[in-house]
């Protein structure tokens, strides 16, 4: 289960909005217990692709923010991400760019990656997944999101 709370799924709905009609992305910041990841954090990430159909998130904002909250006891747990106008269902792009090019090897193994939706942006659809392959949707684990007030 991803357990996120609402002020930070607010703050991602409103990056998403500000972004849209482009992706865009950030990281999810907590801990992880042997059933859950526990978002404690959100940060916004600068997407280098400026596309409304994929992202590709900047490789140094990562390192800076990996670096920081490891100082504070905290891991990156999980990567969020827009669909604009599409599904929150992982994309063929997403699935590709979720590993290592050439290898069927996770780039982040274990991390939570929620897309979310706003085809309408009155009502942004949250889908969080469990990536465990290449293969869509064999490989694709949806798992619940908790969003507590």
């Amino acid at each position: 289960m991803l357990q996120l709370n609402s002020s930070d799924y607010k703050k991602i709905i409103e990056h998403g909005l500000r972004g849209k009609p482009l992706e865009i992305c950030g990281l999810l910041v907590g801990h992880q217990t042997e059933t859950d990841t526990v978002v404690s954090e959100v940060h916004e990430v600068d997407s280098k692709d400026l596309s409304e159909k994929t992202y590709n998130m900047d490789a140094l904002k990562y390192m800076k923010i990996e670096t920081d909250v490891q100082k504070r006891g905290l891991k990156i747990v999980g990567i969020y991400h827009t669909h604009p106008a599409t599904e929150p269902y992982p994309s063929p792009t997403d699935m590709e760019r979720a590993h290592w090019e050439g290898s069927d090897d996770l780039i982040f193994p274990g991390y939570s990656y929620l897309i979310v939706s706003l085809r309408d942006p009155a009502n942004p659809e949250p889908r969080s997944y469990k990536l465990e392959g290449k293969r869509r949707p064999e490989d694709v684990r949806e798992e619940t999101i908790h969003i507590a007030q």
